[in-house]
């Protein structure tokens, strides 16, 4: 247990640089700034709007899943491209333990960062509509898809150092256009799947900006929990597979 959690201290770590922690810092705060300046002359109605659109189509659909892609693909695909993946073979760990500790470490980080911007929104929201469910609403929707997100992209920046990239296809894309249109695919979408529990755990949201943005995916957060934590799973046993079977030299 304690070269597992080594493992992720020291990864969450070396991800979060302090270039990237302001950078990326700056990027999930904006949200809350947009919401900031639509809401300071709206009644409740048109802020419980603001805050709907705002985090459902710019935080969670486009700054959570830029951070977690690009945090997550490094875990792995740093070391590799770097050659120090061997020493940590080294270890006295399983390939699982270290693909869970490398799973584990993209989301804290990622949620690190996250949720800077998800507590500046929801405390904004919070105060405005005295309501703090807000705050912890979001705060659930961030995590499930810092973990959504991680676990599909830890596997793929260790296989090609285009993970970034295809992140980037993958959100804009197909979650934001190809998903959008197509409403049947909207159970592929990673931060429609943390849409959904977000949406359970806030109360009051615009309901035709949450049908707008969910799809055919209902709001639920058990059944994204249930979803995400399968997806973390099959990712660690994907991930440690990979670690066996492909040369690290």
């Amino acid at each position: 247990m304690t070269a597992t959690l080594s493992i992720v201290q020291v990864t969450a770590r070396n991800v979060l640089g302090l270039r990237r922690m302001i950078g990326f810092g700056l990027l999930s705060a904006f949200p809350a700034f947009i919401f900031f300046l639509t809401s300071r002359q709206s009644n409740d109605i048109g802020r419980i709007e603001n805050f709907t659109a705002s985090s459902l189509f710019i935080f969670l659909a486009v700054v959570v899943p830029i951070i977690t892609v690009v945090v997550a693909g490094s875990v792995l695909g740093s070391e590799r491209r770097g050659n120090t993946l061997s020493f940590l073979m080294l270890r006295p760990l399983s390939r699982y333990s270290i693909a869970g500790a490398k799973l584990a470490s993209a989301i804290a980080a990622s949620f690190a960062i996250s949720a800077i911007g998800a507590i500046l929104l929801g405390v904004l929201a919070s105060l405005a509509l005295n309501n703090f469910a807000y705050l912890f609403g979001l705060l659930g929707g961030t995590l499930l898809a810092n973990a959504g997100y991680s676990a599909i992209f830890v596997p793929i920046g260790y296989l090609t150092e285009r993970a970034t990239l295809t992140g980037f296809i993958y959100i804009f894309v197909w979650e934001s256009a190809i998903a959008a249109i197509i409403t049947g695919l909207s159970g592929t979408s990673l931060w429609r799947t943390a849409a959904s529990g977000f949406a359970s755990l806030a109360p009051d949201l615009d309901v035709d900006i949450v049908e707008a943005a969910l799809g055919t995916l209902t709001a639920g957060a058990g059944g994204a929990t249930l979803k995400v934590a399968a997806i973390c799973a099959i990712s660690v046993v994907i991930t440690g597979y990979l670690l066996q079977s492909r040369d690290l030299t």
